[in-house]
């Protein structure tokens, strides 16, 4: 099984390197640097997921965790913005729909 993990290591490393040398580079923006470099991150965070995952081409894999890791994020900030409504208003949400959090 470690074999597995090291040869995803080495692809993944492969990937990155590659990515940061024809598309990092590219990036003009501040922000999108800042959000490549979360995203890389978060990839070697789930390494071991992402390399027990049966996907046999690794930016496919590497851009469904993305995917996975974006939405975690959108959901922390829909709690956060429901405490802070909650605090804003008294300890009770808008007249909002629930799905428009």
């Amino acid at each position: 099984m470690g074999r597995i993990t090291n040869s995803f290591r080495i692809k993944l490393d492969e990937a990155v390197a590659r990515l940061k040398s024809e598309l990092y580079s590219l990036l003009v923006d501040k922000n999108r640097r800042k959000a490549f470099e979360k995203v890389v991150k978060s990839w070697y965070e789930e390494a071991n997921a992402i390399g027990a995952f049966s996907q046999p081409y690794i930016y496919g894999s590497l851009a469904i965790f993305s995917a996975i890791d974006l939405q975690a994020q959108i959901d922390e900030l829909r709690r956060e913005i429901k405490e802070l409504r909650m605090k804003v208003n008294g300890g009770r949400l808008d007249n909002r729909p629930e799905d428009k959090e």
